[in-house]
Protein backbone atom coordinates (compact mmCIF):
# COMPACT_ATOMS: atom_id res chain seq x y z
CA UNK A 1 0.00 0.00 0.00
CA UNK A 2 1.16 3.55 -1.03
CA UNK A 3 0.92 6.85 0.51
CA UNK A 4 -1.08 10.09 -0.61
CA UNK A 5 -0.60 13.45 0.10
CA UNK A 6 -1.23 16.97 -1.16
CA UNK A 7 -3.05 20.55 -0.16
CA UNK A 8 -5.88 23.19 -1.65
CA UNK A 9 -4.47 26.51 -0.50
CA UNK A 10 -5.02 29.91 -0.72
CA UNK A 11 -1.37 31.00 -1.08
CA UNK A 12 1.20 29.10 -2.67
CA UNK A 13 3.86 27.09 -0.37
CA UNK A 14 7.50 26.55 -1.60
CA UNK A 15 7.78 23.08 -3.56
CA UNK A 16 11.17 22.48 -1.27
CA UNK A 17 8.17 21.78 1.64
CA UNK A 18 6.24 19.26 -0.86
CA UNK A 19 9.71 17.32 -1.72
CA UNK A 20 10.67 17.02 2.25
CA UNK A 21 6.63 15.53 3.25
CA UNK A 22 7.74 13.20 0.00
CA UNK A 23 11.05 12.01 1.19
CA UNK A 24 9.76 11.32 4.90
CA UNK A 25 6.33 9.66 3.70
CA UNK A 26 8.15 7.40 1.39
CA UNK A 27 10.36 6.24 4.02
CA UNK A 28 7.97 5.87 7.11
CA UNK A 29 7.19 3.27 8.62
CA UNK A 30 5.79 1.80 12.24
CA UNK A 31 6.82 -0.76 14.04
CA UNK A 32 3.99 -3.04 13.29
CA UNK A 33 4.13 -2.31 9.59
CA UNK A 34 6.25 -5.06 6.92
CA UNK A 35 7.09 -2.04 4.42
CA UNK A 36 7.54 1.82 4.81
CA UNK A 37 4.57 3.75 2.93
CA UNK A 38 6.96 3.84 -0.64
CA UNK A 39 10.28 3.86 -1.98
CA UNK A 40 8.83 2.70 -5.16
CA UNK A 41 7.82 5.74 -6.89
CA UNK A 42 6.72 9.07 -6.54
CA UNK A 43 4.71 11.81 -8.02
CA UNK A 44 2.97 14.88 -8.01
CA UNK A 45 0.20 16.66 -9.85
CA UNK A 46 -0.16 20.60 -9.83
CA UNK A 47 -3.16 22.61 -10.45
CA UNK A 48 -1.51 25.23 -12.26
CA UNK A 49 -4.47 28.15 -13.35
CA UNK A 50 -7.31 26.64 -12.56
CA UNK A 51 -7.82 24.54 -15.41
CA UNK A 52 -4.41 22.79 -16.48
CA UNK A 53 -2.39 20.20 -14.68
CA UNK A 54 1.22 19.99 -14.10
CA UNK A 55 1.86 16.15 -13.88
CA UNK A 56 5.22 14.48 -12.95
CA UNK A 57 6.13 10.93 -12.12
CA UNK A 58 9.01 8.97 -11.60
CA UNK A 59 9.14 5.49 -10.98
CA UNK A 60 11.30 2.97 -9.08
CA UNK A 61 14.82 4.15 -9.32
CA UNK A 62 18.54 3.58 -6.96
CA UNK A 63 18.00 6.42 -4.66
CA UNK A 64 15.01 8.54 -3.33
CA UNK A 65 12.42 8.64 -6.14
CA UNK A 66 10.62 11.88 -4.12
CA UNK A 67 14.20 13.17 -4.46
CA UNK A 68 14.85 12.27 -7.66
CA UNK A 69 11.52 14.17 -9.13
CA UNK A 70 12.31 16.79 -6.70
CA UNK A 71 15.02 17.37 -9.87
CA UNK A 72 12.48 17.29 -12.90
CA UNK A 73 10.18 19.87 -11.60
CA UNK A 74 10.85 23.35 -12.40
CA UNK A 75 7.96 24.90 -10.83
CA UNK A 76 9.26 27.10 -7.18
CA UNK A 77 5.77 26.71 -5.50
CA UNK A 78 2.13 25.84 -6.04
CA UNK A 79 -1.70 26.41 -4.34
CA UNK A 80 -2.88 22.76 -4.96
CA UNK A 81 -1.02 19.88 -5.44
CA UNK A 82 -1.89 16.22 -5.85
CA UNK A 83 1.25 13.94 -4.23
CA UNK A 84 1.74 9.97 -4.24
CA UNK A 85 4.75 7.53 -3.03
CA UNK A 86 4.25 4.18 -4.25
CA UNK A 87 4.44 0.88 -2.68
CA UNK A 88 2.73 -2.01 -4.97
CA UNK A 89 0.92 -4.53 -4.35
CA UNK A 90 2.94 -7.79 -4.79
CA UNK A 91 0.74 -8.50 -8.15
CA UNK A 92 2.49 -4.94 -9.47
CA UNK A 93 5.86 -5.12 -8.10
CA UNK A 94 7.29 -5.98 -11.62
CA UNK A 95 5.91 -2.69 -13.24
CA UNK A 96 7.86 -0.41 -10.52
CA UNK A 97 10.42 1.09 -12.49
CA UNK A 98 7.89 2.79 -15.20
CA UNK A 99 6.58 5.92 -14.36
CA UNK A 100 3.32 5.38 -16.31
CA UNK A 101 2.40 2.78 -13.39
CA UNK A 102 3.02 5.59 -10.74
CA UNK A 103 0.16 7.97 -9.21
CA UNK A 104 -1.22 10.60 -9.37
CA UNK A 105 -3.60 9.83 -12.27
CA UNK A 106 -5.15 12.07 -14.76
CA UNK A 107 -8.67 11.30 -16.48
CA UNK A 108 -10.02 13.79 -19.21
CA UNK A 109 -11.74 11.74 -21.56
CA UNK A 110 -14.60 14.11 -21.20
CA UNK A 111 -14.73 18.09 -22.56
CA UNK A 112 -14.90 20.73 -20.07
CA UNK A 113 -13.74 18.12 -16.70
CA UNK A 114 -10.36 16.54 -15.29
CA UNK A 115 -10.20 14.20 -12.18
CA UNK A 116 -6.57 13.95 -10.66
CA UNK A 117 -6.99 11.26 -8.16
CA UNK A 118 -4.40 9.37 -5.45
CA UNK A 119 -4.57 6.01 -4.57
CA UNK A 120 -3.36 3.97 -0.92
CA UNK A 121 -4.58 0.49 -1.09
CA UNK A 122 -6.28 -2.77 -3.46
CA UNK A 123 -8.80 -2.08 -5.57
CA UNK A 124 -9.61 -5.87 -5.97
CA UNK A 125 -12.69 -5.29 -8.98
CA UNK A 126 -10.71 -2.87 -10.94
CA UNK A 127 -10.74 -5.04 -14.03
CA UNK A 128 -14.47 -5.66 -13.89
CA UNK A 129 -14.76 -1.48 -13.42
CA UNK A 130 -12.40 -1.27 -16.42
CA UNK A 131 -14.72 -3.54 -18.15
CA UNK A 132 -17.74 -1.39 -17.66
CA UNK A 133 -16.44 2.33 -18.75
CA UNK A 134 -16.97 3.25 -22.07
CA UNK A 135 -14.51 3.12 -25.02
CA UNK A 136 -13.87 6.89 -24.31
CA UNK A 137 -11.63 6.51 -21.93
CA UNK A 138 -7.39 6.30 -22.29
CA UNK A 139 -5.31 4.51 -19.69
CA UNK A 140 -1.87 5.42 -19.23
CA UNK A 141 -0.69 2.20 -17.69
CA UNK A 142 -2.39 0.02 -20.37
CA UNK A 143 1.00 0.87 -22.13
CA UNK A 144 2.98 -1.37 -19.21
CA UNK A 145 0.33 -3.52 -17.32
CA UNK A 146 -3.16 -1.83 -16.08
CA UNK A 147 -2.96 -0.60 -12.20
CA UNK A 148 -5.90 -0.90 -10.12
CA UNK A 149 -5.57 2.97 -9.23
CA UNK A 150 -5.93 4.14 -12.91
CA UNK A 151 -9.57 2.94 -12.98
CA UNK A 152 -10.58 5.40 -9.93
CA UNK A 153 -10.61 8.43 -11.74
CA UNK A 154 -11.85 7.05 -14.94
CA UNK A 155 -15.05 5.40 -13.03
CA UNK A 156 -15.69 8.86 -11.28
CA UNK A 157 -15.45 10.75 -14.57
CA UNK A 158 -18.00 8.64 -16.11
CA UNK A 159 -20.18 9.03 -13.11
CA UNK A 160 -20.23 12.72 -12.59
CA UNK A 161 -21.57 12.59 -16.64
CA UNK A 162 -24.37 10.46 -15.44
CA UNK A 163 -25.20 11.51 -12.18
CA UNK A 164 -26.92 15.12 -11.42
CA UNK A 165 -24.73 15.60 -8.10
CA UNK A 166 -21.28 15.47 -7.56
CA UNK A 167 -22.04 13.97 -3.57
CA UNK A 168 -24.01 10.94 -5.35
CA UNK A 169 -21.46 9.99 -8.17
CA UNK A 170 -19.00 9.67 -4.92
CA UNK A 171 -21.65 7.44 -3.03
CA UNK A 172 -21.65 5.24 -6.20
CA UNK A 173 -17.77 5.45 -6.53
CA UNK A 174 -17.44 4.50 -2.87
CA UNK A 175 -19.79 1.33 -2.90
CA UNK A 176 -18.10 0.29 -6.26
CA UNK A 177 -14.68 -0.24 -5.01
CA UNK A 178 -13.63 -3.67 -3.93
CA UNK A 179 -11.06 -3.70 -1.25
CA UNK A 180 -9.28 -1.63 1.22
CA UNK A 181 -9.07 1.67 -0.09
CA UNK A 182 -8.22 5.75 0.09
CA UNK A 183 -8.72 7.95 -2.39
CA UNK A 184 -8.16 11.42 -3.05
CA UNK A 185 -10.43 13.18 -5.77
CA UNK A 186 -9.45 16.38 -7.27
CA UNK A 187 -12.50 17.41 -9.55
CA UNK A 188 -12.23 20.36 -11.80
CA UNK A 189 -15.00 21.87 -14.11
CA UNK A 190 -15.45 25.46 -15.68
CA UNK A 191 -17.59 27.00 -12.80
CA UNK A 192 -16.32 24.42 -9.96
CA UNK A 193 -13.56 22.84 -8.12
CA UNK A 194 -13.76 20.17 -5.93
CA UNK A 195 -11.74 18.24 -3.88
CA UNK A 196 -13.25 14.75 -2.46
CA UNK A 197 -12.07 11.82 -0.61
CA UNK A 198 -12.98 8.00 0.13
CA UNK A 199 -11.65 5.70 3.10
CA UNK A 200 -13.00 2.04 3.35
CA UNK A 201 -11.32 -0.77 5.31
CA UNK A 202 -8.00 -0.95 6.46
CA UNK A 203 -5.44 1.18 4.56
CA UNK A 204 -2.12 2.94 5.87
CA UNK A 205 -4.43 5.98 7.54
CA UNK A 206 -5.46 9.35 6.66
CA UNK A 207 -5.60 12.75 8.56
CA UNK A 208 -7.32 15.61 6.52
CA UNK A 209 -6.97 19.54 8.04
CA UNK A 210 -9.52 22.13 7.02
CA UNK A 211 -9.87 25.56 8.22
CA UNK A 212 -12.69 27.94 7.78
CA UNK A 213 -11.84 29.04 4.51
CA UNK A 214 -12.21 25.57 3.08
CA UNK A 215 -8.15 25.25 2.52
CA UNK A 216 -7.39 21.60 3.16
CA UNK A 217 -4.36 19.72 3.65
CA UNK A 218 -4.19 15.91 4.27
CA UNK A 219 -1.59 12.94 4.05
CA UNK A 220 -1.65 8.69 4.88
CA UNK A 221 1.12 10.24 7.79
CA UNK A 222 0.99 12.55 10.34
CA UNK A 223 4.08 12.71 11.55
CA UNK A 224 5.86 13.77 8.38
CA UNK A 225 3.47 16.11 7.51
CA UNK A 226 3.48 17.93 10.69
CA UNK A 227 7.15 17.62 10.87
CA UNK A 228 6.92 20.25 8.19
CA UNK A 229 3.65 21.56 8.01
CA UNK A 230 3.66 22.91 11.55
CA UNK A 231 3.46 26.29 10.85
CA UNK A 232 1.32 26.66 7.93
CA UNK A 233 -0.99 24.54 10.15
CA UNK A 234 -1.17 26.96 13.02
CA UNK A 235 -0.74 30.28 10.84
CA UNK A 236 -4.09 29.08 8.58
CA UNK A 237 -6.04 27.73 12.09
CA UNK A 238 -6.04 24.69 10.33
CA UNK A 239 -8.32 21.37 12.53
CA UNK A 240 -8.46 17.91 12.16
CA UNK A 241 -11.45 17.08 10.11
CA UNK A 242 -10.99 13.40 10.01
CA UNK A 243 -7.90 11.23 11.70
CA UNK A 244 -8.02 7.04 10.70
CA UNK A 245 -4.79 5.49 12.32
CA UNK A 246 -3.07 2.66 10.75
CA UNK A 247 -5.02 -0.17 10.26
CA UNK A 248 -8.15 1.13 11.53
CA UNK A 249 -11.14 -0.31 9.28
CA UNK A 250 -13.21 3.39 8.72
CA UNK A 251 -15.67 4.29 6.28
CA UNK A 252 -15.55 7.93 5.11
CA UNK A 253 -16.53 9.92 2.55
CA UNK A 254 -15.44 14.24 2.91
CA UNK A 255 -15.92 16.89 0.43
CA UNK A 256 -14.56 20.28 -0.25
CA UNK A 257 -15.78 22.57 -2.21
CA UNK A 258 -12.41 24.92 -3.63
CA UNK A 259 -14.60 28.16 -4.74
CA UNK A 260 -11.57 30.40 -3.61
CA UNK A 261 -9.65 28.61 -6.46
CA UNK A 262 -12.72 28.71 -9.00
CA UNK A 263 -12.55 32.85 -8.57
CA UNK A 264 -8.86 32.70 -10.11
Amino acid sequence: MCGIFGFALKKPIPMVKVFKVLEKLEVHQYPQEPRPVGGYGAGIAVLEDGRSVMLEKIGKVDASPARRLSKTVDISEASVLIGHVRMPSPQFMETARFKETAQPYVAKCYRGLTVVSAHNGSVTNYKEIREKLDKSHIFESERVELIDSEVIPHSFEELLKEKAEAEEALDVLFSALGGSNTVSLLQMREKNTFLHFIHKGKTRGLTIWANKQNEVIFSSRKEPLIEEFRDILARGKFEEKASIPYHEDVSLKLSFPLNFWVKR
